[in-house]
């Protein structure tokens, strides 16, 4: 059994979804797979649908893309709808977007 606790400590280690490419997640740091349905850059808002349910993530102006590669791919409000990605956000008066990352 001594053998599956370094697999188990590298599991745990690793949380509970991928890392962001470019950001430095924190304990306030959350991660939904998404398919966007509408970007509003106007209102700094990306709706998205996600395993539970539809959300509305707020998106600043310096909200960068980024693709596989962890470099950057543009700006969030160049997303098209059906685009999948994955949205790094902390809950700060409503779910405020860090980084966006392509799929």
């Amino acid at each position: 059994m001594t053998s599956a606790a370094p697999l188990l400590a590298l599991a745990l280690a690793a949380g509970p979804y991928p890392a962001p490419r470019v950001v430095q997640p924190t304990p306030a740091t959350k991660c939904d797979r998404a398919t966007v349905v509408v970007v509003d850059a106007a209102k700094g808002e990306i709706k998205g649908t996600t395993a539970a349910g539809a959300v509305t993530y707020r998106a600043g102006p310096d909200v960068q893309l980024v693709d596989r590669d962890g470099k950057p791919a543009g700006a969030a409000s160049s997303l098209a709808q059906g685009t999948k990605v994955r949205v790094y956000y902390v809950l700060e008066d409503g779910a405020r977007i860090q980084e966006i990352d392509l799929e």
